[in-house]
């Protein structure tokens, strides 16, 4: 059977809503296996798995309905949000911990910017508002001092010497007891930033579409409004109790 625009266009972006972030893996491998500073062994964070939609399949020739037309332009929003909110990466617990260590020492003042920043496809503004809010709801789970635990472990990496061992599990035992919790609270943050500018981007292309594709508008707003493109409540949980003082704002 001849699938309909309709079908064609919905099977279209079904197939780049199905690269979102529903299989991101929220906690590091902290346990694993790396080696020194000079030439650490690649981390074993899951690959492949943030938030990063497919290109939209050339267009093809012939007439275009008002079907295909909102899917194209839908799809372009979550391949460009997708990919510009990316949370952070890295390839060793000691690159995620130096990069850490920066932002927090320029977000409470000891510092003057990091170089290079660690989110450069954000602007400025958003990539320190994300990290000052990712540090603030981690401290208001944990209670624990990002500041001081950052020093405990960039002193342990600093005494290491040349010709130790290759690898130094108890470190990143360590690491993981820290970033474990670190980790999710990032990758959580960010996706909402995510979800609040691809819904914000796609209300006016909804409503263009809404009188000549009513039926494929209802079903891509129901997306959106499903993990993991959902909006975060717009009152959330106060944060726990503080046992130590908060990071600057």
């Amino acid at each position: 059977m001849t699938a309909t625009p309709f079908q064609t266009s919905a099977i279209r972006l079904a197939r780049v809503l199905a690269c979102g972030l529903t299989g991101m893996s929220l906690v590091c491998c902290a346990a694993s296996c790396r080696g020194r500073p000079d030439s650490p062994t690649p981390s074993t964070k899951p690959q492949g798995k943030a938030f990063q939609a497919k290109r939209p399949a050339p267009a093809e020739t012939g007439p275009k309905t008002p079907a295909d037309e909102l899917t194209v332009e839908l799809s372009a929003i979550l391949n460009k949000e997708g990919i510009r909110y990316a949370s952070l990466q890295y390839e060793y617990d000691e690159g995620l911990l130096a990069t850490i260590d920066k932002a927090e020492a320029y977000l409470s003042g000891r510092i003057k910017e990091p170089d290079p920043r660690a989110m450069p496809k954000l602007t400025e503004q958003e990539e320190y508002d994300h990290l000052r809010e990712t540090i603030r709801r981690w401290h208001a789970q944990t209670g624990k001092d990002l500041r001081m635990e950052i020093d405990r472990l960039q002193a342990e990496v600093a005494a290491r010497k040349p010709g130790g061992p290759p690898y130094y599990p108890d470190f990143h035992k360590r690491f993981g007891a820290v970033f474990d919790s670190f980790i999710p609270i990032e990758v959580a943050e960010i996706r909402e930033r995510r979800n609040r500018t691809i819904h914000q981007a796609a209300k006016p292309i909804l409503d263009k579409y809404r009188a000549t594709a009513p039926d494929l508008v209802k079903q891509y707003e129901a997306t959106l409004n499903a993990p993991p493109y959902n909006l975060p409540p717009e009152n959330p949980p106060e944060p726990a109790t503080k046992t130590s003082s908060p990071p600057k704002s």
